[in-house]
């Protein structure tokens, strides 16, 4: 159960990471700066993932996982530009899995109207082909996939659209940030902070599993909905919010950072074990219905279908990898 507490409460967390002479209430400009995200044509922005889990608890292994885990850092870069139906990111994160350290940029870029994803591999092929059969070759392109042909291969799996994703997450931030009361919203100079309560996290959890229902199969939802309300009251009991603090700073109408720290205590009434979770994201918003740049060109790389790379990986297989 424990695991289904921290999935429950990093989703939480994601969810408000991805939003995230002026005579407006302090909520009313934290409301229009989220809006304004929502109908932006372009834009850039970085976002920094620092993620700490410790614990007492009876598993020999728990140490180990969360030191590993303590470890990583994460970074995320993206530039987005509605006219041109294009989104693209460099994923970052770095970290070791003793005696192994590992250091991954994953640039990719998502067309949006075709819906077609290319990733460049050559990092991937660096630093992951000790795990998975990813011969050589297959650095130095970009590899092309067709996210229509991914559905078919997966039968009745939803379809999956990184930008509106992202975009239902901004608005369900927006929408609850539109139901709280004025006294939750404070300002000092430019910076606006948004105060949160263990009702608001347990709210974000079951909106967020709410919103998002339409992205698993229907037998993949039985099984999530037999076990949330459980999930949820249990998440009540055990949980201690020791700090839940949202921030943004905004420039008249426009979002240019959005913060939050949050720090739970998960404990076990009926045991003597607990897990404490620490979770702190900023991102920077930047370029605002602007002209923004891809540093990804399909047109001038060579290409690498995912079918090729199945072939390629089955050969590597074949001659033991």
């Amino acid at each position: 159960m424990y695991k289904k507490l921290i999935l429950a409460a990093v989703l939480a967390a994601v969810t408000i990471l991805a939003a995230c002479g002026d005579d407006r209430s302090d909520k009313e400009v934290v409301v229009d700066a989220f809006d304004s995200l929502l109908e932006a044509e372009s834009y850039e922005s970085t976002s920094e993932l620092d993620f700490e889990l410790n614990g007492d608890m009876n598993d020999p292994m728990f140490d180990q996982a969360s030191a590993m885990l303590n470890d990583f850092e994460f970074k995320v870069d993206q530039v987005y530009d509605a006219n041109q139906q294009l989104q693209e990111a460099v994923i970052h994160f770095s970290g070791s899995m003793p005696p192994l350290t590992l250091d991954v940029e994953v640039p990719f870029l998502q067309n949006l109207e075709t819906q077609t994803m290319y990733i460049q591999t050559d990092s991937i092929v660096e630093n992951l082909g000790m795990f998975f059969p990813l011969p050589e070759e297959a650095a130095g392109k970009l590899l092309e996939i067709n996210l229509e042909d991914l559905e078919d291969l997966e039968g009745e799996a939803p379809e999956f659209d990184q930008q509106e994703m992202e975009q239902r997450m901004q608005q369900l931030l927006a929408d609850f940030f539109e139901q709280k009361d004025e006294s939750d919203f404070s300002s000092d100079g430019d910076e606006y902070t948004v105060s949160f309560n263990e009702d608001d996290f347990v709210y974000l959890v079951e909106a967020f599993m709410n919103e998002f229902d339409d992205l698993i199969t229907d037998e993949e939802l039985a099984m999530v909905e037999q076990d949330l309300d459980e999930a949820v009251a249990e998440l009540s009991e055990v949980m201690n919010i020791e700090q839940l603090d949202f921030s943004v700073v905004v420039d008249g109408d426009q979002l240019e950072q959005d913060s939050f720290v949050m720090d739970l205590l998960l404990e076990d009434p009926d045991s003597d074990e607990s897990v404490k979770i620490y979770l702190a994201g900023h991102t920077t918003y930047s370029n605002f219905n602007e002209d923004v740049e891809f540093t990804i060109d399909p047109d001038n790389e060579e290409i690498l279908d995912f079918e090729e790379l199945e072939q390629m990986m089955m050969e590597a297989m074949m001659q033991g990898f």
